[in-house]
């Protein structure tokens, strides 16, 4: 009777809370000690708190932050390195043309129409300067007229004469310089100043000579 009073008098033993480790082992351990009630194991993994634990999930990452990662970075846009453009070798001279293929000393460039060819072989416009080839040598010869023409051109000068003679004191009896001006004339460098080149008339010399007509300085 007495046992029966105790045992009925006794209160029921109060669940002690219990906290649960990373892996859940001590919630499972008071679980297996009778606390498998649902209220239990509420208790068993918030630490004893049915509601507003410290340990709920919310909590748990409230005061989380995103891994700082430092600015985003762009990716440049590949724009290549700027192509320079090409320093040419040697200046080019103008592309000229023959009115009659069989007459190599007349000649004009692009742009200059037959009458004014026809004109530069009546001494119009009339010889500024003077280039006298007679005693030189072919490539010496060549020289004189390269260096002579640029520098007229220079000094803003419109028309020359070149004297090479008719070629009858060569040892081929060849006129040598004459056939080899025209070359010189419309060919780089020297084509670069030429506008065009006749034959000069007889009071200028006729065949032993060639006026030479310049571009503007």
């Amino acid at each position: 009777m007495r046992g029966s009073s105790l045992a009925a008098t006794r209160r029921p033993a109060r669940a002690r809370p219990c906290r649960t480790d990373p892996q859940g082992h001590d919630a499972l351990r008071c679980y297996n000690r009778g606390l498998g009630t649902r209220r239990g194991w509420r208790e068993a993994v918030s630490g004893g708190e049915e509601d507003g634990g410290g340990d709920r999930f919310a909590d748990l990452i409230g005061d989380t932050k995103p891994i700082d990662r430092g600015p985003e970075r762009v990716a440049p846009t590949p724009t290549g390195r700027p192509k320079r453009p090409r320093k040419e070798s040697a200046r080019r001279g103008a592309r000229f043309r023959w009115p009659d293929p069989t007459e190599r000393l007349r000649a004009a460039a692009e742009g200059v129409s037959n009458l004014e060819l026809l004109a530069l072989g009546r001494g119009e416009p009339a010889p500024q300067e003077r280039i006298d080839l007679h005693g030189l040598r072919r490539e010496a010869a060549r020289r004189v007229v390269e260096v002579r023409i640029e520098s007229a051109r220079a000094r803003g000068l419109r028309c020359l004469i070149v004297i090479h003679g008719r070629g009858q004191r060569s040892a081929a009896d060849e006129p040598i310089l004459r056939n080899a001006l025209p070359a010189w004339l419309s060919e780089p460098p020297t084509s670069a100043h030429v506008l065009a080149f006749a034959p000069a008339p007889q009071r200028l010399g006729g065949n032993g000579a060639t006026l030479v007509l310049l571009r503007r300085a």
